[in-house]
């Protein structure tokens, strides 16, 4: 048994309206010159990356641009990425944009320093040391990837989502401005900001830390939940409780978008040190077979994953209820928990997200392969506070469809 727990997170945070402007002095401190610049087409005409380029260009750094970015990136994008990189002498690394943007800014960074390609990388503890320095840009709020140490790709060659975990891949500066995200149409802002949610939920609702039966000198990635990651996962589910309806109606609500800029970092720090479980690990094959976002997918698999674990984590939900208001005195936990449930069914209705899976082109025929599927992702499954097996995923497929 564990006696310990540790917290990592970004090596700096730069949060707050403008910061942007201040990615080139922040990287001249760094006694950086050259940078490479991940990030996609539509945040290049939306003039999003030209408020970045402009501050590096005023701390004479220079920066070429790779604008392949997709929303559901591939090792094929790292691939090109990469190619792309090496065509000049670059020493950091930045991702503008969402967690996809990110996350291949992430591996690149990884495979310019220790070389390979991103199949050598898939799974925990593969990256053999530091890596140039990752700047992380986000535009949205919700992935949280600029304070993780994560990055999904596609596996092309499987054609599933896999991912790349190590604490080396923890962005050396994170800057959120949450003014980068006033652009995002309010499908995305919806979709971002229920990924915030399900992060902090499943974060708080995962197994104690110091029960996971694993011994004090392995090297796990994701130790179970703990008093810090708690304290985060909380205060976003407040946070989210509290703006996301208003940032998805109301997008020029600069209190809003910052609000959920901020839950949706501290529910990014939340996760990276407790870990995900059963909702992450069912979105793989339902983005795999519906081509939507990771966003949506965890929107409608959450409330589902939530009736599942109710009985093993009864108080962690009825204090999310408290957190989302819905509690009242002489309430018992078991109804209170209820309640969280319906409260979190209620605020994806209110923002658009699809009732279910059927919505978004999963039928029951597809159930069985899909719950077989997510078996492959142990990462994921070990924290669960509730046991998950293939006869679990085809329950909770089926209550969400």
């Amino acid at each position: 048994m564990r006696t310990y727990w540790k917290f990592s997170a970004a090596e700096q945070i730069l949060f707050g309206q403008n910061t942007a402007r201040q990615v080139g002095s922040e990287l001249a401190l760094m006694g950086l010159r050259s940078a490479f610049i991940v990030t996609d087409s539509n945040l290049i005409k939306a003039g999003v990356v030209d408020v970045v380029r402009a501050s590096l260009s005023e701390a004479a750094i220079d920066s070429i641009i790779f604008e392949g970015g997709t929303p559901e990136p591939s090792t094929d994008i790292v691939s090109n990425a990469v190619a792309a990189a090496r065509k000049t002498n670059v020493d950091v690394v930045i991702g503008i944009g969402g967690g996809s943007n990110i996350d291949v800014a992430k591996v690149v960074a990884a495979i310019l320093t220790h070389g390979g390609t991103p199949f050598d990388y898939f799974g925990e503890d593969k990256v053999p040391g530091r890596t140039i320095p990752i700047i992380a840009v986000p535009t949205t709020a919700g992935t949280g990837s600029e304070t993780t140490p994560v990055a999904v790709l596609e596996d092309v060659t499987q054609k599933l989502k896999l991912a790349v975990s190590s604490n080396y891949l923890l962005p050396r500066l994170a800057v959120i401005d949450p003014l980068l995200t006033v652009s995002c149409p309010a499908k995305v802002t919806a979709e971002s900001g229920m990924d915030a949610l399900t992060h902090a939920v499943e974060a708080y609702t995962l197994i104690e830390h110091f029960a996971l039966p694993i011994p004090a000198d392995m090297r796990v990635a994701f130790p179970g939940k703990n008093p810090l990651s708690d304290a985060h996962a909380t205060r976003a589910i407040q946070l989210i409780g509290a703006n996301l309806r208003t940032a998805v109606y109301q997008p020029h609500n600069v209190a809003a978008r910052e609000a959920m800029s901020l839950a949706a970092l501290m529910a990014g720090m939340a996760f990276a040190n407790s870990g995900l479980s059963a909702v992450h690990a069912l979105q793989y094959p339902v983005g795999a077979l519906t081509h939507t976002s990771h966003g949506l997918g965890n929107a409608i698999l959450l409330p589902a994953v939530c009736d599942y674990l109710l009985p093993a984590q009864t108080r962690e939900f009825a204090e999310i209820a408290d957190l989302l208001g819905e509690c009242a005195d002489g309430t018992s936990d078991r109804d209170a928990a209820m309640w969280a449930i319906e409260a979190i069914r209620q605020i994806k209705t209110d923002v658009g997200i699809p009732n279910g899976l059927s919505d978004i082109g999963v039928t029951a025929d597809d159930i069985p392969a899909m719950a077989q599927s997510t078996l492959r992702y142990q990462r994921l499954i070990r924290c669960s506070p509730r046991p998950l097996n293939a006869e679990a995923f085809e329950w909770i497929l089926r209550r969400a469809l």
